[in-house]
């Protein structure tokens, strides 16, 4: 397996990939370690000036599950029960 699709990822990398995929940042605009690792796990490459995502890079995202904060599940245990009983009963 390609070590692009398996090497671990900060969340910062992660987010930088994204932005890149969906063009939403200019290079300058992001951190030079991030683009460098990106780069040297061909996810990301140098296009005419631009950043672009490599097909890798595309495979990465695909097989990344990014869940979303109002359809994820959410386990719900004693200390979560008595922290919001204990919100509802302190004013802020």
């Amino acid at each position: 397996m390609n070590r692009g699709l398996i090497a671990p990822l900060s969340p910062n990398e992660e987010v930088t990939l994204r932005r890149v995929a969906h063009g939403m940042a200019a290079a300058k605009t992001l951190q030079p370690t991030h683009l460098a690792r990106l780069r040297s796990l061909a996810l990301i490459e140098d296009r005419d000036g631009a950043l672009g995502i490599t097909e890798l890079g595309r495979q990465r995202l695909a097989n990344k599950q990014v869940g979303r904060l109002d359809t994820s599940p959410i386990a719900i245990d004693d200390s979560v029960i008595a922290l919001a009983k204990a919100l509802k009963v302190t004013k802020l």
